[in-house]
């Protein structure tokens, strides 16, 4: 029985850990903002420049932002 009572604790801990994480990709919103970037083969790259993904390009950042959004749910 003590076994199943570790569990149950262990997974709601990933629960609430995941929801942090989750919303805090999708809230953070410090930072710059969007700027282009010249990539060392001279392509210029606009990044999303805010919150978590504030360094990632703007494709990425939507990406992981949409799919914080499946996790949340």
């Amino acid at each position: 029985m003590k076994f199943k009572n570790t569990i149950s604790i262990l997974a709601f801990c990933i629960i609430i850990i995941s929801i942090i994480a989750t919303t805090s990709g999708i809230l953070s919103r410090q930072g710059p903002g969007v700027y282009e970037y010249q990539s060392i083969r001279g392509e210029n790259v606009t990044i999303y420049g805010k919150g978590l993904y504030q360094h990632m390009s703007s494709e990425v950042a939507v990406q992981g932002i949409a799919q914080d959004y499946l996790l949340y749910l």
